[in-house]
């Protein structure tokens, strides 16, 4: 299975005023490009096959949309379309128009790769590992009906598996006994957090932006997972809402 992502520029326009909404809007103009059967087919889904959000370069000047398929079918009916966006593209909801700069896909890769990538590097008993997870945009998760504003452990990890284990048609994170057992192997080791709350029509979701770092005791197995799901999750977003660009995150590997 495929994994890719495509980044749009575009210059930022003096009438606009970037806030979270600006996911939303841009969520909306994902769906007017895609067929409308598989917008059907992904309005029933629970884990969407893909995941976007934007965010503002002041290095570059201009506003910067990422999407990423997280399989073939959602490569071919989300990123063709949106590759193939019109030079100016009109944003009802600002009544403001925004010009294309540059298209280009800036990732791509296969399930089978990324785990070979990992999992065949070799063994370093005598070195603890720390990721750090920068979220870029609001993150929250919901737990029996709840939102939940701290990224605990097993949120984060549940939330990687969960969307690995739903597209990449493999099986060997699947099994129980690895993923009850990795938890056994990690700590949090920092984090710096504030709270920034995501507006969805009208309605408050409480959520947070920040840096969690994450450290994996001396386990080589649950070095190379978490190192994998870790660069995974810059594809997949983390939490929920991710289709509406909430839970886009960076991620970085040092030793402890």
């Amino acid at each position: 299975m495929i994994l890719k992502t495509l980044e749009i520029r575009f210059s930022l326009p003096s009438t606009v005023k970037l806030n979270q909404a600006i996911g939303s809007i841009m969520q909306g103009v994902l769906m007017e490009r895609i067929d409308r059967d598989y917008a059907t087919y992904l309005h029933k889904q629970n884990l969407r096959p893909y995941s976007q959000y934007i965010f503002f370069s002041k290095k570059d000047n201009c506003l910067i949309w990422r999407i990423s398929a997280l399989n073939r079918q959602a490569a071919d009916e989300i990123l063709l379309p949106l590759f193939n966006l019109p030079y100016s593209i009109f944003l009802r909801h600002k009544q403001t128009r925004l010009t294309t700069l540059n298209k280009e896909y800036i990732y791509e890769n296969t399930y089978e790769n990324l785990a070979q990538k990992y999992l065949s590097l070799p063994n370093n008993p005598d070195k603890q590992k720390i990721i750090d997870f920068n979220f870029i945009t609001s993150t929250a998760f919901k737990s029996q009906g709840k939102y939940i504003i701290f990224p605990e452990i097993h949120l984060v990890l549940a939330s990687l598996l969960n969307r690995w284990n739903a597209f990449s048609q493999t099986d060997f994170i699947n099994d129980k006994q690895i993923t009850s057992g990795l938890q056994r192997y990690l700590y949090v080791a920092d984090y710096k957090l504030n709270m920034r709350p995501f507006s969805l029509e009208g309605v408050r979701v409480p959520a947070f932006v920040g840096t969690y770092s994450i450290g994996v005791v001396q386990n080589d197995m649950a070095q190379k997972i978490l190192a994998m799901l870790s660069e995974f999750a810059q594809l997949s977003g983390i939490g929920i809402k991710t289709a509406i660009g909430m839970g886009a995150v960076k991620t970085q590997i040092h030793s402890a």
